[in-house]
């Protein structure tokens, strides 16, 4: 027979479990389905004369992502257990739906323009439309974040991590 609480007559497992359970066990799974799938996932460097151009591969920062999120996720499972929080996602309005949505459609669209019009001008397409989607109308923000994160980031990504990046038209 299975062991009852005093309180509500329910298992003492169930009474544990909530959304912040859920969720930190959703994303253990997501962090070992995609360290699995990260070797099929990323293309082989070129080689020159039987040597790599760099000495990390490519599959390296992805790997230290997925390491990190397995190892926050499993933090967030102990911590889970004594979260007593309401899940507020079943308060939101349609309105907060949508928004998730368009946002999701925006970043599938980003990985599409990605390859063919390179980092720089698809980051700051993407950046310009959720900026003004989410309500920025102050220019000098939009600006600096429009022409700023895309290029920063580009420099330290292909400039001090030797990492390459898409080019797209500009190059």
């Amino acid at each position: 027979m299975a062991e009852k609480t005093e309180n509500n007559g329910s298992h003492p497992l169930k009474s544990t479990i909530n959304f912040n359970t859920i969720v930190a066990v959703c994303l253990i799974i997501f962090s070992i389905v995609a360290f699995l799938m990260i070797p099929y996932q990323i293309e082989k460097p070129k080689l020159f004369m039987g040597r790599s151009l760099t000495n990390m591969t490519p599959s390296l920062f992805p790997r230290l992502s997925i390491v990190g999120l397995f190892i926050l996720s499993i933090w967030y499972l102990t911590h889970s257990f004594h979260l007593k929080e309401k899940n507020l996602f079943k308060e939101l309005g349609k309105q907060s739906f949508v928004r998730i949505l368009v946002t999701y459609a925006v970043f599938a669209l980003y990985a599409v323009l990605l390859e063919p019009l390179g980092f720089i001008i698809s980051s700051a397409l993407m950046v310009s439309f959720l900026m003004f989607y989410y309500g920025n109308r102050n220019l000098i923000i939009f600006f600096v974040v429009l022409i700023g994160a895309p290029l920063s980031i580009y420099y330290i990504f292909t400039r001090l991590l030797q990492v390459s990046l898409p080019e797209g038209i500009l190059f």
